[in-house]
């Protein structure tokens, strides 16, 4: 393997520690892990044309002799807006404030994979990407801003596998993965209840600000089935994850405010803890292949997301917060055409519905607004040579209109929203079979 390459591994692998991306697919999933995939909207694991197979399924990595690695930019332009936006506190006093200004921004995501043939029957992989995140930020004068101002969730999975080729018509393939989470998440505190009047006041604000993270491990597991040379079948299952993240919670108080009362709310700058259990996956896929120009790939992937219930934190001044989610599980469903137009260029057309955990306005926030989505995607393939080629893609998110009206438990404030949102992503991914 090339210096050049390896360089190439190295700097994407790092650069991924320091990214976070908008949710694209349901929950805080990322959404994006293969350009390839995405041009037929994440529908063709069963396809299995290069080394990102290995996040869909590790048995597929069988079908790629020799070694192949695959690394991809992700560019993701996320877009939200707020209308209808009010809020009031326990004492139904109106909340005042700005409408948060942009809370998005584009980020870039990197992802990088390789595998390896060791004989006729066993194959060996490594792969790196980004599973999950979500960034936004609002203006800390926002009507919203006790529900949040600032969220960062930040991922890398580092996912080793083995395949087996058990015959011509099936493999099996299993993996174990390390996951690195950091999270940060700010939000300010109503203390003009303390005043006459009672009224909230971006003056009269103390804030939390709580960072940590956390190394969790699970496992994947997949099988294919090669029914003939037109039609192929996959089933992977992704484990959840246990995070227990620790870090320091810092707040403040405003000087109007004598010291006693940071004391008496315990708002005291303390190690803090949230445990986070990630939903665990099971796909079934197939690829069909129409004619010699023409294939068919489809997806269904149901998401275990019910898992979420409870977002708390804890800190060792006894200060508590708890977001009730109260998320239910999932399907998503996905369809793809491949169109060879000649030999070095591919097309690539796909349709997808992703169904949102948060199902009632109650259980979405500010920073992560859930909602059913649908992706409409298209993309290319194109062969610079016999063993290099490189993907280009592009996907439109629409995400279904929806509302807010989610009441913060440490803040007793409620927040009513009408939201709407909509993504444009970009990937480009380079191929290389040695």
């Amino acid at each position: 393997m090339s210096e050049t390459i390896r360089m190439a591994i190295r700097t994407l692998g790092v650069a991924s520690l320091f990214i976070a991306g908008n949710a694209l697919a349901s929950g805080y999933h990322f959404g994006v892990q293969s350009v390839s995939s995405q041009g037929v909207a994440n529908s063709n694991a069963a396809e299995a044309e290069d080394a990102t197979v290995l996040f869909y399924n590790p048995a597929g990595m069988t079908r790629l002799p020799g070694t192949n690695i695959s690394g991809a930019l992700v560019v993701v332009d996320p877009h939200i807006s707020f209308s209808n936006l009010n809020a009031t506190n326990s004492r139904k006093k109106t909340v005042t404030g700005n409408d948060g200004g942009s809370p998005t921004a584009p980020v870039y995501v990197p992802q990088t994979y390789m595998t390896h043939q060791i004989n006729d029957q066993l194959f060996v992989g490594l792969a790196m990407f980004v599973p999950f995140g979500d960034k936004t930020n609002f203006d800390e004068k926002w009507i919203g801003r006790y529900n949040g101002t600032d969220l960062e969730l930040m991922t890398l999975a580092l996912n080793p596998s083995i395949a087996y080729k058990v015959n011509e018509q099936f493999s099996v393939g299993a993996g174990v993965t390390a996951q690195y989470m950091k999270a940060r998440f700010k939000k300010m505190i109503d203390l003009g209840k303390l005043t006459v009047g009672g009224n909230p006041s971006p003056a009269l604000d103390g804030s939390m600000d709580y960072e940590g993270d956390n190394w969790a491990y699970g496992f994947n597991l997949g099988v294919t089935w090669k029914v003939d040379d037109s039609l192929r079948f996959g089933a992977a299952y992704r484990s959840s994850l246990s995070h227990s993240l620790q870090g320091d919670t810092k707040f403040t108080v405003p000087s109007v405010f004598p010291p006693g009362i940071a004391v008496a709310g315990k708002l005291l700058n303390s190690n803090g803890t949230v445990d986070l259990e990630t939903p665990d996956s099971f796909a079934i896929n197939f690829y069909k292949k129409l004619n010699s120009q023409f294939a068919l790939t489809g997806d269904w992937t149901h998401t275990w997301h019910s898992k979420f219930q409870d977002l708390i934190l804890k800190t060792d001044a006894g200060f508590n917060a708890d977001i009730e989610q109260k998320w239910r599980d999932t399907d998503r469903f996905s369809l793809g055409l491949s169109y060879q137009y000649n030999d070095p260029l591919k097309l690539r057309f796909g349709l997808a519905y992703d169904q949102s955990p948060a199902d009632q306005a109650k259980y979405r926030i500010a920073n992560l607004p859930d909602s059913d989505r649908y992706w409409f995607s298209t993309g290319f393939n194109y062969a610079i040579d016999k063993n290099m080629s490189v993907d280009l893609a592009y996907t439109y998110v629409k995400f279904k209109d929806s509302s807010m009206a989610n009441i913060d438990s440490s803040n007793a404030v409620t927040t009513n929203a009408d939201i709407s949102a909509y993504a444009n992503v970009f990937g480009a991914q380079l191929n290389y079979r040695f």
